[in-house]
């Protein structure tokens, strides 16, 4: 039980950036791309990679000879909780617009799996403390930014998955990587969980028979 709520744990912390909108870390984008080449992308607000970039273009900062970028979800939440006030400075009535060009451009940057760079900063980190080796990698994806959402929840071998057979009642989830192991582990169990639905189904079916049976019977008995 343990275990799975650690599973479970980790998909959340993985999955809440791509979920909520929230921008990208920064120090995962650098995993594969150079500082100089991603600069001019970082979110005003949190100083990480914007996500869903917009620019401002409040006529208070044309003169400004930089773009002035921030994270969709970061500019919505920073105008909500600062009553329309702009992040760059002072005065109400901030504008901006959806920067497309720019929008593509962070979704074209090449990436590392996003659950494989949390698990390694996690062992550096448990390196550090403890004095150990970092384990081995586990998961080789490297693509664009905009494919990592369907990289895990398609294909990477590090995504926390239910069993096949949770419809039919078993509640263990792991590792994609694992999941054969469980299900050859646990056949006999499976095939016992798809018997008892069968048999519980079979029962429904039996109870609407006689109650329509019984409906008809009356009804019958009425028309007479």
């Amino acid at each position: 039980m343990q275990e799975e709520k650690t599973l479970e744990e980790a998909t959340n912390n993985t999955t809440s950036t791509l979920l909520t909108g929230s921008c990208f870390d920064k120090q995962w984008i650098l995993q594969t791309n150079e500082a100089e080449k991603i600069n001019d992308y970082v979110c005003l607000i949190c100083r990480q990679i914007a996500n869903n970039a917009l620019e401002l273009n409040c006529p208070q900062h044309e003169d400004t000879n930089e773009l002035l970028i921030v994270g969709d979800q970061c500019l919505k939440q920073f105008l909500k909780e600062n009553n329309n006030s702009c992040p760059i400075e002072p005065h109400n009535g901030c504008q901006y617009s959806k920067n497309k060009p720019l929008q593509k451009y962070i979704g074209d940057l090449t990436v590392m799996c996003l659950k494989q760079f949390e698990q390694t900063s996690k062992a550096l980190n448990e390196t550090e403390k403890e004095g150990e080796t970092p384990g081995i990698s586990k998961c080789d994806f490297k693509g664009k930014l905009k494919e990592i959402k369907d990289h895990l929840d398609k294909s990477c071998p590090l995504s926390v998955i239910n069993c096949w057979f949770k419809p039919f009642g078993c509640n263990y989830i792991c590792h994609r990587h694992n999941l054969d192991k469980h299900l050859i582990a646990n056949m006999k169990f499976h095939f016992g969980l798809v018997i008892q639905s069968f048999q519980s189904m079979t029962q429904t079916i039996q109870l609407h028979q006689v109650y329509f049976f019984h409906y008809f019977l009356k009804k019958q008995c009425h028309c007479k």
